[in-house]
Parts: structure tokens; sequence; C-alpha cells
């Protein structure tokens, strides 16, 4: 009998102890079935969005080093103004703009294109602190123009180097290239490239027999500032079919776009065709010719007696150094220089 007794209060007591584990392991959370503590969970997704973020950034090589550049970027300052075509061409639209303080240096049909900007300053002299109110996340600087602020700038953004200010047309051709990379575009920028060659090849057939050659003048106010060989609007004449008269401006007193002539010195180059750059800096007398004209040296040009002597708009053969800005050349070129060809 007592035996039984114990056997019952063993029994009892093991149904009890399996009730009490049974309930317990339902408060607790399963570890078993896969769940993590929340650190855990919070740790794993923080790595796994910075590994997403770092497969999406892209490396671009420019001319002072290799950027990370955040995937499809927003917000972007440029500080030269054929940067600002660049973007436009593959649909992108600055948020910054280093224009000197005047917008008029920008083409008008590009100023409504990107209204709404924010002025950064000048190209010589950009504003850190406009740009860092900004917050961008990718700044495109000149090389030459921005060496000595560059590490300033790659601390506010990414900022990649390109040749603008002393591109030649090959130069802005990869420049333009390597910001619609930048930017995720550089198929789309093929095409624009693409069909500019074909509209360049077209205005190639036009040219004039015997490659004539050519001189693009900037200003006559006190020296005649003839642009160098290596010019990008320069080389574009080369493309057009003439050959650049100018051959070494260091014989000249000389910048990096120009070489500063005397009348007695242009006329002893005596090139076929003149292009004289244009604009407001430009004297002029009560008719609005130059004092140069009157000049008997210059009614000796070659170019001035057979008329070979056309004016066009400085800030687009000498500022806009684009795809666009060539594109603006060629069908300027097909209306003036090679009207009557």
């Amino acid at each position: 009998m007592k035996l039984l007794k114990s056997l019952f209060l063993l029994a009892a007591i093991a149904l009890i102890s399996a009730l009490l584990f049974g309930c317990s392991k339902e408060g607790t959370p399963d570890k078993a079935a896969g769940a993590k503590p929340a650190s855990t969970e919070t740790k794993s997704a923080s790595a796994e969005t910075k590994n997403a973020s770092s497969a999406a950034a892209l490396t671009i090589k420019h001319d002072l080093g290799e950027t990370p550049v955040p995937s499809s970027p927003q917000k972007i300052v440029v500080l030269e103004l054929g940067f600002i075509d660049a973007l436009l061409d593959v649909g992108v639209k600055p948020a910054g703009v280093a224009d000197d303080n005047k917008p008029n240096l920008i083409a008008a049909e590009v100023l409504k294109k990107i209204e709404g900007y924010t002025p950064v300053g000048t190209r010589a002299q950009p504003s850190l602190e406009k740009i860092k109110m900004l917050q961008p996340d990718l700044i495109i600087a000149d090389t030459d123009r921005h060496k000595n602020v560059y590490a300033e700038l790659s601390k506010i953004a990414p900022t990649i180097a390109l040749k603008n200010l002393n591109a030649d047309y090959d130069d802005t051709l990869k420049t333009a290239l390597t910001v619609a990379e930048a930017v995720g575009k550089r198929s789309e920028m093929e095409k624009v490239i693409e069909a500019h060659k074909t509209k360049l090849k077209a205005l190639q057939a036009k040219a004039p027999q015997g490659k004539p050659s050519v001189l693009l003048i900037g200003n006559t106010n006190n020296e005649i500032a003839v642009r160098s060989p290596e010019f990008f609007a320069s080389q574009l004449l080369t493309q057009f079919g003439y050959t650049y008269a100018l051959k070494d401006a260091s014989k000249y007193a000389s910048t990096s776009t120009n070489a500063n002539l005397t009348l007695e010195q242009l006329l002893e180059i005596d090139p076929d065709t003149i292009v004289l750059m244009s604009a407001e800096s430009d004297k002029r007398d009560k008719e609005g010719g130059r004092p140069i004209e009157k000049d008997p040296l210059w009614k000796d040009l070659k170019a001035v007696k057979n008329k070979q002597v056309y004016e066009v708009d400085r800030y687009a053969w000498s500022l806009r150094r684009s795809v666009q800005g060539a594109n603006v050349m060629i069908d300027q070129a097909d209306k003036l220089l090679f009207a009557a060809k």
C-alpha cells in the first residue's frame, strides 16, 4: 500500500514538472527557430546597408586621382561652365554653379534649363562656405584652376577634377564622358558625342579647299589676344578644315590661352581668315567700329582685304568648352565662314 502511494506521488510530481516546463518554454523566445537578439539584428542590418552602399559607389579616375562617387548623385556642384552642358546632355541639372556672379556668362538657353541653381562664387575662387551649405554629394572641379583647393573641396563632398579651362578638343570629349560616367550615364553621353561627330562630318564636307590658315582673336583693345593653338576653339577650327596660323605661342608674350601680339606681329603671320570674338568689353568708337580697324596695318591684312574677317560671340567660342559648345560653333561656322563656299 505504501508502495502504491509512493508511485502515485512520484507520478503527480512528474506531471506538475512537465506542465511548469511547458509554460516556461512558451514564454521564452525560441532561439532554435532562428530568432536573433535585437542587437545582432541591428548590427547585421547596418553591415548590409554599408555593403550595399559600397557596392553602389563608383570609383572615378580623374586628373588628380581616383574618387569613390555615390551612385546617381542628386546634388552636384560644378566649378566650370563647360561642366554644365556635360550634365545637361545626360539629363542632370547642377544644383550649384561657379558663375563668376555673372549669370550672363551662361548661354541663355542653358540658363533657362538650370533655373533655380545656387551661385557658388567665381570659377577662380569658388566659395567653400556656399558649397558646403548646399551639402552636395558630388563636386566637379577644374584640374588647373582648383588643384590647390582640391583637398578642401574633397572634405565637403566627393570631388573629381577634369580639364575644362585649358582643355583642347579631345580633352573636352574625354571630360564629357567622365562626367557622364560619374552620374551613371556614360552610354547616353556616347550617343551625344556620336551625334556631334556626325554634325562635324557634315560641316567638313563643306570645308574650303587647301586648308586655308585661320586665327582666333579674343580682343583687340590694347594688345591683340590670339588664342593659342592648343585652345579648344582653335583646335575645333582645324577640325573644320583650316590650318591654325599660330604655330608657337611661346614666341610671344603669352598666357595659357593667349598669345598677345602687336599689329606688326599679326601682319607677319597674315592669316587667310580671322575669326574675331566680340563681347561688351571691346572698345568701340561712336560708329561701333574698333579703333584698330582704322590702322593702315590692319587694312593690309590678307583676311581684311579679302573680306574674310568674321565676328562671333566670345562667350560661345571661348567659355562654352563642351560638346554643345562645339555644336554651336559648328552652326555659326556653317552660316558665317562657309556660307559663300
